[in-house]
């Protein structure tokens, strides 16, 4: 079908965890089929700040799911949301 856009919304454990750090551990977990469409920290709440990330990735190949779990799994992230998901 095409290229499908998975913005996801990613919660440090606390206010000491290098985001910027966390988006290249995550640049590292994109299958040769995606590539990164969006990095950005951004002011969340009460000090905290948040990562935007996202990836295109073939739909055809998938490889979704295995990337959303190694991202859930990294070091220093409490929590992670897809904040998008749709077809380009």
């Amino acid at each position: 079908m095409g290229e499908v856009l998975i913005k996801y919304k990613v919660m440090p454990k606390g206010p000491e965890v290098d985001l910027k750090a966390i988006a290249e551990k995550f640049a590292g977990y994109i299958p040769d089929h995606g590539r990164l469409s969006v990095s950005e920290i951004k002011p969340a709440f009460f000090g905290m700040n948040m990562l935007e990330w996202g990836v295109v990735l073939d739909d055809k190949k998938g490889g979704g799911e295995e990337l959303e779990n190694k991202m859930r799994e990294t070091e220093g992230v409490s929590s992670l949301e897809v904040l998008e998901m749709g077809l380009l």
